[in-house]
This record gives C-alpha cells, sequence and structure tokens, in this order.
C-alpha cells in the first residue's frame, strides 16, 4: 500500500457516467491498493450522481475499506463550484487528489474561415476557464494534505508538437486543440504557483489574484492525455479502452513525492514505445 496516500479523498470531476474516464479512473482507484478511503464523484444531474455511486460501491468486494459518494457540481457555475468546495473542505477533511474532465467539442467539424467569436469563448470557458476556478475554489482543501495532487485531463491535440506532425485532414477541431493548449500552460504556471507561494494572477481572466498560503513542497499538479478512448464525448468513435485511457489519470494520482510535476503525461506513441507513461512535448 502506497502510505503516503493512506486514507485520503480524492474528487473526480465528469465522473457520473460510468462509460466515461472519470468514472472508470475513480473505479481503478476504489479497487487498487492505493490507500484511499474516499471516493467523491461529481456531475450537473443528482439522480445520476447517486446512481453511479451505488453502482462503483457494488463492483467493490463488501469488505472494502472505500466509501463511494457523489455531489452536484457544474463547473461552469460559480455558486456550484463554491458550494461543492465548502462541502467538501468541512466533513471529508484533506483532499488528497483532485482530478477532472468536463470538455465541450461543440465546433470540433466546424470550418475555421466560419468559426464565430462565441465558439471559441464557449469552448475556452469550459475546457479552460472552469477548470481552473474549480482548481482555486479546492486550494485550501488541498493545502490540508501531506501529498496534494492535481491531475487534469487534457489531450495530445493540446500539443504543438503532436499537432505539427498530423495531416491535414486531421488537424480539426482548432478551438478544442486550443483550449487544450491553453489549459495545459496555465497548469504548469499554477505548479508554479503553489510550489513558490506566489501571487495568482494573470492565469487566464476568472483566476483570481490572491495570496496563496504556503503549500507543501510535495504538491504535484500535472495534465493527463488518455489517448483517443471510446467515451460518450467522442460517440465511442476512440481506439482505447477506458481502462487504457484511465490509467494514466490514476498513475498521476497517486504519483510518489519525486514523481514528475507540470507536465503533460501520456503513454501514446510516437513518444511512448513500451507503453510507458512519459512526458509529451509542448
Amino acid at each position: 500500500m502506497a502510505p503516503h496516500l493512506v486514507g485520503k479523498t480524492v474528487l473526480i470531476t465528469g465522473s457520473t457516467d460510468s462509460r466515461s474516464l472519470g468514472w472508470t479512473a475513480a473505479k481503478l482507484l476504489a479497487g487498487g491498493d492505493y490507500g484511499f478511503s474516499h471516493i467523491i464523484l461529481s456531475g450537473i444531474k443528482e439522480d445520476a450522481g447517486r446512481k453511479a455511486a451505488q453502482e462503483l460501491q457494488r463492483s467493490l468486494p463488501q469488505d472494502s475499506p472505500v466509501m463511494i459518494s457523489a455531489i452536484n457540481l457544474d463547473i461552469t457555475d460559480k455558486v456550484s463550484v463554491e458550494s461543492a468546495a465548502a462541502l467538501i473542505s468541512s466533513p471529508v477533511g484533506p483532499l488528497s487528489a483532485y482530478g477532472g474532465r468536463l470538455d465541450v467539442l461543440a465546433v470540433w467539424s466546424c470550418p475555421l474561415k466560419k468559426l464565430q467569436a462565441e465558439d471559441m469563448m464557449y469552448v475556452m470557458k469550459t475546457n479552460v476557464a472552469a477548470v481552473v476556478e474549480l482548481t482555486n475554489a479546492l486550494l485550501p482543501s488541498l493545502a490540508k494534505s501531506e501529498a496534494p495532487r492535481v491531475v487534469n485531463v487534457s489531450s495530445a491535440r493540446g500539443s504543438l508538437s503532436f499537432e505539427a506532425g498530423l495531416p491535414p485532414e486531421r488537424t480539426g477541431g482548432m478551438v478544442y486543440n486550443a483550449s487544450k493548449a491553453a489549459l495545459s500552460t496555465s497548469f504548469i504556471h499554477l505548479y508554479w504557483c503553489l510550489t513558490n507561494n506566489a501571487l495568482f494572477s494573470d492565469m487566464v481572466t476568472v483566476m483570481q489574484s490572491k495570496n496563496l498560503p504556503a503549500f507543501a513542497p510535495k504538491l504535484k499538479v500535472n495534465a493527463a492525455t488518455p489517448g483517443h478512448t471510446k467515451t460518450p464525448f467522442n460517440n465511442f468513435t476512440g481506439t482505447r479502452a477506458l481502462e487504457e485511457g484511465a490509467a494514466v489519470i490514476v498513475h498521476l494520482a497517486t504519483l510518489p513525492e519525486d514523481g514528475p510535476a507540470g507536465q503533460l503525461i501520456g503513454d501514446q506513441a510516437p513518444y511512448s514505445t513500451n507503453g510507458h507513461f512519459v512526458q509529451i512535448p509542448w
């Protein structure tokens, strides 16, 4: 058992659908020997969250020490974010890990010359600004943990190096890809801010400037790229199984003290040739 994570809590956003990466990551974390005692699923629909939590709890052995719960959370709604953060901070104690994904594709197939500013703002708000705001709200809970981990589910589509090597027919989704590039960059800045007790500023428009409390130097903030996984998000057109895609989330949520930080991590070719998790170039 990993002693640095014993008895800790993890929150996973976008995890109330058993066909999703979030729910699958929660299942892997709950079923593995990682030392988590409480896994919190979250989503917009209360009924879906309750059913997802019950389904995951039933999938575990009866003597499992892991408790599964669910909360309502719409990361694009400030009141919802603040309510969820307050709910987590009080009864559950230190938040050891946070991993999240709530993407919108929206304009993937829209020709570049027809893109509107409203389309871009809609995608950026959900894929970038809302994620940063939620992380900001969770900082007090993360600060209480001896081994805080933040895992943002990004994409190799946000890597300039990866995109530059693709043929034109595979370079659609400009807004989605740009949002992932922005999110990955913001999390590098987030890692620097937290570990240096710096001022939170200029980190996407919704990130409030504030003087952060002193954080434990063991904080790890990374972005995960699960690859083209079969999920409702892409209408199940992916080539990877859910367990394959979710594995990198689990990997980053359970990093040891000497693990990487401020990196985009995945196991896809051409960067990984043996299936090991490696840093994906920006």
